[in-house]
């Protein structure tokens, strides 16, 4: 799917069912998204439901919801059929993040977007919305993620965008965040990992390749230093 990302300026992108990760130095290309393909935007700031169980919030959006693509992602997230029946009182926190999930999934058409992608969630439910985007992705959703922790955008996503008022960079996640020199030259923020493993190779001439796992820069020191 071709779309359009606008700043100042304009850039058609072709963009592959991959997670897309959207770092800007303002918010004009995130606006002109929105504005011109009213994505379903999931964010899991102050939650807020309706209705009494998690069926009944679902129907709210869609009398018939999709029970398929909805039970594929509870179980990604370790849950069974069952959780369509609970009352929404008694949800914990992860599973209140699981049924925004669902039912902005029931609204989405082409796009979505994740606002403050692991907000509220442990490491192991981190993994699961991974799996859960990937399995969004799979099925034809463009999926765009967006975090104040550059670390998450570099961990995640396969493809990335980087905007300025002036520029509109996209390209696979490995390239644009080890090009440290050109992120920190556009005041972009830069991955901790990327950044060690380019003082190491600027500064102190070590044999480091750029990795998104620590422990396989710990393999690597111990190689070449």
């Amino acid at each position: 799917m071709e779309i359009k990302l606008r700043n100042s300026k304009s850039k058609n992108i072709e963009v592959k069912n991959k997670i897309i990760s959207l770092q800007e130095t303002n918010n004009l290309v995130y606006k002109h998204l929105i504005e011109d393909y009213n994505p379903v935007v999931v964010d899991n700031k102050n939650l807020y439901f309706v209705s009494d169980t998690v069926l009944d919030e679902l129907t709210l959006i869609n009398k018939y919801p999709e029970l398929e693509v909805l039970g594929n992602i509870l179980k990604l997230f370790g849950y069974t059929n069952e959780f369509f029946d609970k009352n929404i009182k008694d949800l914990s926190t992860t599973e209140k993040i699981c049924l925004n999930i669902l039912r902005n999934v029931e609204k989405a058409k082409d796009i979505i977007v994740f606002n403050n992608l692991f907000l509220g969630l442990d490491l192991n439910s981190q993994k699961a919305l991974v799996r859960i985007i990937n399995y969004l992705c799979e099925i034809n959703y463009i999926v765009i993620i967006r975090s104040d922790d550059v670390n998450v955008l570099y961990k995640c996503a396969d493809y990335s965008i980087l905007a300025t008022k002036t520029i509109i960079k996209y390209d696979e996640t490995d390239k644009i965040y080890t090009d440290v020199k050109y992120l920190m030259k556009h005041k972009f923020d830069v991955p901790t990992l990327s950044y060690i493993t380019y003082k190491a190779k600027e500064e102190k001439n070590v044999r480091l390749f750029y990795r998104k796992d620590v422990r396989d820069i710990i393999k690597d020191i111990y190689k070449h230093v």
